[in-house]
This record gives C-alpha cells, structure tokens and sequence, in this order.
C-alpha cells in the first residue's frame, strides 16, 4: 500500500520550514511521497496576498530538487469558487485512490484548533493526522489524543510565511526569492524592514508613481515599480558598511558625497541580497539620484518619482501629469528644476550633474 502525505496550505510563499518538515516526514513515517495542495479558498482566511499562479510556480520552484516531493493542485482544479473545506478533498482524494494510506501533515497551531474543523471526526477516520512541532506552541493537547495525531520529532519550526512577507527573506529558497523580487510580489512588506516608517511611505509611494507614469508612456509599469521599491533599500545602511562596500565594489565613487552613495550601494543590494538580475531594473535603481548620461526610460520614471513624490509636501501634480505624457520631457523639465532650486539656495552641485543637464536640456537629447 503506497503511502502519501498531504500537506495542504496557502503557502503564500512556501519557505524552508515547509521543505524540513516535508523531509522529516518522509523520514519519520517513511512515506512513498509527500504532495503539497496549495489552497483555493482557504476557509481560515479571506484572501491570498499574491494569485494562484504566483504560488504555484513558486511551489514549482521550492521542489523542483526534491526527492519524493510534489504539487498536487486538487484544489485548485475545482470549479467551485466558495471556500473549499479539507474533508471535500480527503473524500475526492480516497475516491480517486482507495488503496493509498494518507497522512495528513499540519502544524501544531492547527492541530490544537483541529476541533473546530468542518467535520473534524471524519477527516481523522478517512486519514491518518500528523502534526509537527511549531515555536510557540504547546506540543502536548487533547486534540492530540482525540484525534490520534502522530506528532513528528522535529526541531520547533519558527519560520511563517508571514514573516517572510515582513521582510524575514532568510527563510526563503534562493530561486523563490528570485522569483518574488523579479515579480514584484509582498515587496511592500519585504522592504519595511529595511527603513524606517516614513521612508518607507515614501517607497511606496515612488514605486506607485513610477509604475504610473510608465504605464502612461506604454512602458514596462513592474520594471519601474519594482525600481521604485528598492531605490532607497540601502539608504539607512550604517557609514561603516555602506564605506566597505563603496570601497570594494564601486571604488570609483567613494569621493562622490556621502549622501548619493546609496544609489549604488541600492543597486549592490537588491542585486546580491534581493536576487534581482533585471539589468533595467538595476540601473533605474543605480540611476534615482544623479540620474546618467544613458539613463533608460524606465530610469526616468524612477528618476522623476522621487523627485516628484507628492508626500515630498508640495504640489507637483502638473509636473506628474507632463511625465505621464511624455517622460521625456518631464524628465529635463526635472533637472531644469533641480538646477534652478540648488541655485537658488546656494547648494552644492556634483559635476557630473552638468554634463548630463548639457546633454538633455542644452542639447534637448532624449
């Protein structure tokens, strides 16, 4: 008789603790396979935070190495667009394969709330339940007993995938942290670790726009959001390490003022923290503040969202609207402003900034 463990959750996004508790599993029980059924309308929650198709290819990902590991999209396959109760799986499941044993794997959170499942008794006659072991929760209950879970020996799993959502990116499969930051998925969250409130606001706020004003150029809106959300990713990054990396991987600019270092060092960490290796994206980041002489479109939203983000405290409404209609000409109309406002209050301008207003406003080169 082959034995399965099933494994049901949202997974939004599936995350390492997944992945060990699937093996101990496997190991523990000596399971043939263990098969991972992403929800459709999970009936304990009222939304996902990405689409069904976002978390199955991350599903894909996260198992595409792993021995004796699957998707099975049972539940999302059904036609049914209210929510799905688990006992309507387990029954289609044993009806499909009457011969199969199957486990089915939760986490000690649901397991002391198993009780008020829809037909609790049932699920734990037509399966056998098996609950591993999560921080924060006691390991021993009467539902345990009640419904004769086998509890897994496993090392206390801490990792949520809303904590991931939150920022705690180390919890993460390199290839499903690829595919959230070049997707633009819970970036939001992820980025708030990194700055405080108010920064953070701002980011958000830039990213939107940029998205905005790309799409109204008939450009790529995710590339620029994407841009938008990671621009000032190392702007609180301590002098000590911002210096180190300057030093070691954009030596050229450490005589540049201390103040624009992060668009480089932004750059440095959404490519090798954050896995992003869109390379337009990278440069829009590397380009927020001085901008470049081969700044690309999709920089110039970034570009001008920062500079023209309304929680900055004044009216740039007209300014946003011209970007919308035409980036290039918002963008020098962007730098004529940033040159007349520094002279006006006497502050400092970087040289490099001349050449490139030379070339898009003297010159009028898009």
């Amino acid at each position: 008789m082959k034995k399965i463990g099933l494994f049901g959750g949202s997974f939004d996004p599936i995350h390492k603790g997944h992945i060990e508790i699937a093996k101990e599993a496997l190991k523990q029980l000596h399971l043939d396979e263990i098969q991972f059924i992403p929800t459709q309308h999970n009936p304990w929650k009222d939304a996902t935070n990405t689409t069904t198709e976002n978390r199955v290819q991350m599903i894909q990902l996260a198992l595409q190495d792993m021995k004796n590991m699957i998707l099975n999209s049972v539940e999302l396959d059904f036609k049914n667009q209210e929510k799905n109760y688990t006992i309507n799986t387990l029954k289609f499941l044993k009806k499909q394969n009457p011969h199969f044993q199957y486990y089915y794997i939760m986490g000690m959170d649901q397991a002391l709330l198993f009780h008020k499942w829809k037909s609790s008794q049932e699920i734990s006659e037509i399966v056998q339940l098996v609950a591993f072991q999560r921080g924060g929760y006691e390991q021993e209950n009467e539902n345990i007993q009640k419904y004769h879970f086998i509890v897994l020996k496993n090392i206390p799993i801490y990792a949520s995938s809303s904590e991931i959502r939150k920022g705690s990116i180390e919890m993460l499969d390199p290839q499903v942290l690829h595919y959230i930051t070049n997707n633009g998925l819970y970036l939001e969250g992820i980025v708030s670790k990194k700055m405080k409130e108010k920064r953070w606001k701002h980011t958000c706020s830039v990213a939107q726009l940029a998205k905005e004003i790309a799409e109204a150029n008939h450009l790529n809106g995710q590339q620029a959001y994407i841009a938008g959300m990671f621009h000032d990713i190392a702007k609180e990054m301590s002098y000590e390490e911002s210096l180190k990396i300057m030093k070691n991987h954009f030596p050229k600019y450490v005589c540049k003022p201390v103040a624009i270092w992060h668009q480089w060092i932004s750059r440095y960490v959404s490519e090798h923290e954050y896995l992003i290796d869109d390379e337009i994206v990278l440069k829009a980041i590397e380009d927020h503040t001085t901008a470049s002489l081969d700044i690309s479109s999709i920089g110039k939203c970034v570009y001008v969202a920062d500079k023209l983000d309304p929680l900055r405290g004044y009216d740039s409404s007209k300014q946003i609207q011209i970007c919308k209609e035409d980036i290039h000409r918002g963008f020098r109309n962007s730098l004529i402003e940033f040159y007349e406002f520094s002279k006006k209050k006497n502050r400092e301008i970087d040289e490099c900034f001349y050449e490139i207003y030379n070339f898009y406003v003297v010159k009028g080169e898009k």
